[in-house]
Parts: C-alpha cells; structure tokens; sequence
C-alpha cells in the first residue's frame, strides 16, 4: 500500500509539474489569442456594430493559436480559409437556402475554393469550419453577406498583424524550450542516480515513467525553431546575433528523441540492477557517482543550450561519467548493461554539441575504453 501511495503522489505531483510547465511556455500565446480576440471585437464593433462582431473575434483567436512554428503563414492561412469560408456559404446559402444537403454544398464549395489558393489541410480545414458555423447561424443573424465577410476579414488581419509584430520572441522560447527539454532529461537520471544509492526499485520505475513523459518534445523543439526561423526571415538583422543559439538547440533538436531512448533504457538497466542487487554484492556507489556525472553533463549542456555554459565542458563531464561507470566492470549481466547504455549517453552528449559519430565514438574510446576490453 506505501508504495502504490507514494507511487500516486509521484505521478500527481509529475502531472502539476507538466501543467506548470506548459503555462509557464505557452502563457505569452495565450495573452497574445486573448489580446487577439478584444482587439479585433473592438475593431469590428467600431466598424459594423457589436451585435455584428460575431466571426472577428472567432477568426482572430483561432488564426493567433498556440502553436509557436510559422506563426504568421498559419495565421494567415486560417484567416484566408475562415474568410473564403464565410463568403462561400453566404452565398450558397442566399441562392439555394439552409439544410443539411446545402450545408455540405457550403462545406464542399468552401474547401474546393480554400484547395484551388493554396492545397493546405490547415487552410481547407478553416474554411469548412467556417462555412459550418455561417450556415448554422444565417437564420439567426440579421446582417449582410458583406457585413460578416468584413467582421471575418478584420479578425484574420488582426491576427497576422498581432503574430508579425507583437508575438512572442520565438527564438527566446526555442532557447527555453529546449533547455526544458535537456533539463528534464537530467532530472530523470538523477533519479536513476537516487534509485541505485537507495537499492530503490520504486525510484527507478518512477524515472522510467518520467522518461517515458518525454515522448514527443521533438516536436515542441521542432515548433519554435521553425517560427524562429520565421522571426529571422522577416528581420535579417537579427540572424547574426542568433545563429549560435539556434546551432546549439538544433544539435539537441535533431539528438533529442535518441537521448530520450538512451534515457529509458537508462532506467531500465538500473531497475535491474536494483531487482537483482542479490547478484551483485558490490557497491552501487561507484554507478550512482557516474550517473551523478552524466547529470552535471546534462545539465552544462542545458546552460549551452540557454547561452551560459561551454560546450567542451559538457563533453568533459559526460566522459568522465562514461569512465567512471567503466571502472566498475566486471560485472553481473545487469551492471554491464547499465554501464553500456550510460555510455550511449556519453556520446549522445558529445553528439548534441555537433560532434560526428566517428569522433563521438573514438573520444569516448579513448576516454574510457573499447567496451570488448572492458573487465579484462
């Protein structure tokens, strides 16, 4: 009962990290949508009346979202599919009525204009959407095709001018995301670190739940590169002053789903190594000491990422918890493969800060040994 308690207490508090986490990364988009949609109210009340801002401000939030790659194409390629959305339905349906068979007329007509502009699910999508709710709502507006055309038209300007000017810096966020991301890693290993100094079976199956977790942040690092690419599109001058920053979260972005891998079968090696501690009467010390290494690895690594630690310091830690971990063979079936899979972290490391395979493989050789010789 005390473990499927503190098992529960674990995963409640993991679940208020998570939450605290994507507020905290995407509470700028959320002021940004929310921002996006007064505004564009107010424009569109100014303009046609408030009792007529009905699809500005609906066409602003969902045009502004929260996704953080690309902002301004998604934005304007939603507005443009709400607005042919909302003009091919308020046609359709002055010509032919409203139903059922004319509202997947509106639909089919919406998304075969928003497919001729530009073959884009998300644009298509929109426009769909749209014309669902204009169809839904004609009977219940008492306002002009034309009016509703402009209220939708205000609230995807609003947007792209909002995401082009005002949104959040996304190379700032890239940074930080994946920061997060190499963050989170090193967490997870110091609780592999914890589970071996405490023989702690429990500790280690938490830290196998927290790496699985991790599933999916390539994505999240993928998003803001791609809208701070965007950013620097649309302003050169800061190309220059970011291209580090940008090298340094791109070697993580393209490592990252490996180091994840390599983290869980981290987890999974030492939870063998706790269940079979009766195998090996040795001292698990000497493991927990190289894990602890791999963590200050992961962790100058985050401070790179972010633009305040040093690569070759990185690289020098995760060598030494590669050959201290080592050091500790021989060794039952379960260390050897614990020591084999926090030397694929190593190199994992060195990989993130853009060093080839080939020189990964021969400086964690060099630095700790060719694993055929290992205990011999």
């Amino acid at each position: 009962m005390h473990r499927s308690v503190a098992a529960a207490l674990h995963r409640t508090g993991t679940v208020a990290t998570t939450a605290a986490r994507r507020l905290r990364v995407h509470g700028p988009s959320l002021l940004l949508g929310a921002t996006a949609a007064g505004l564009a109210y107010l424009v569109a009340g100014a303009l046609f009346g408030l009792q007529n801002a009905v699809f500005a401000p609906v066409a602003a939030v969902v045009a502004t979202g929260l996704s953080a790659g690309q902002r301004v194409r998604r934005a304007t390629e939603i507005s443009v599919g709400v607005v042919l959305g909302v003009l091919a339905a308020d046609l359709l349906t002055r010509w032919l009525g409203t139903g059922p068979w004319q509202l997947a007329v509106a639909v089919l007509v919406a998304m075969a204009a928003a497919v001729v502009v530009r073959p884009s699910g998300l644009l298509a999508n929109q426009a769909a959407v749209a014309a669902v709710v204009v169809v839904a709502l004609v009977p219940y507006l008492d306002t002009g095709p034309w009016i509703r055309f402009g209220d939708a038209l205000v609230g995807g300007v609003v947007a792209v001018v909002l995401n082009a000017v005002a949104a959040p810096d996304p190379h700032r966020a890239a940074l930080a995301v994946t920061g997060d991301v190499v963050g989170r890693l090193a967490a997870v290993v110091g609780r592999v670190g914890a589970a071996l100094r405490t023989s702690s079976l429990a500790k280690a199956e938490a830290a196998l739940e927290d790496a699985a977790a991790l599933d999916g942040v390539r994505g999240e690092i993928a998003d803001a590169l791609a809208a701070t690419r965007e950013r620097v599109a649309w302003r050169p001058s800061e190309r220059r002053g970011r291209r580090a920053g940008l090298e340094a979260a791109e070697g993580v972005a393209t490592r990252v789903a490996v180091m994840v891998s390599t983290t869980r079968g981290l987890c999974r090696a030492a939870a063998n190594v706790v269940r079979h501690a009766e195998l090996d009467p040795e001292p698990r010390a000497g493991l927990a000491h190289a894990t602890e290494e791999l963590v200050g690895a992961l962790d100058e690594l985050r401070r790179w990422v972010e633009g305040a630690g040093r690569a070759e310091v990185a690289r020098r830690l995760a060598l030494d918890a590669a050959t201290t971990a080592s050091a500790q063979l021989p060794g039952p079936q379960a260390r050897t493969v614990f020591v084999g899979q926090l030397r694929s972290a190593a190199v994992d490391v060195l990989r993130a800060t853009g060093v080839p395979q080939t020189e990964a493989v021969a400086a964690l050789e060099a630095a700790a040994g060719r694993a055929d010789d290992l205990g011999h």
